[in-house]
């Protein structure tokens, strides 16, 4: 499911980020890249979504969120995230 898809307030894992490396990079600097954590805290308009990387902030807009793949945590890693939060 992409990050578009993503229900808010929700935990997730990034599966894949299929942008270009310049973006792939710059979302890398943010956390935003496979493997890690992510939480969806609002929708934003025009279908864009504030992801939650640890105790940072910060938009996307809709069709970059379509573009990040993510999955389900395992069990332990879903409280890591709720205490960061």
């Amino acid at each position: 499911m992409n990050l578009g898809e993503w229900p808010v307030a929700t935990a997730g894992r990034v599966v894949s980020v299929d942008l270009d490396r310049r973006h792939r990079l710059r979302l890398g600097e943010l956390g935003v890249r496979p493997g890690s954590l992510v939480r969806i805290t609002h929708r934003a308009a025009f279908g864009g979504r504030v992801v939650a990387v640890g105790a940072d902030r910060f938009a996307l807009d809709a069709t970059t969120c379509a573009r990040i793949e993510v999955a389900a945590p395992g069990p332990a890693t879903v409280a890591s995230v709720l205490r960061t939060a």
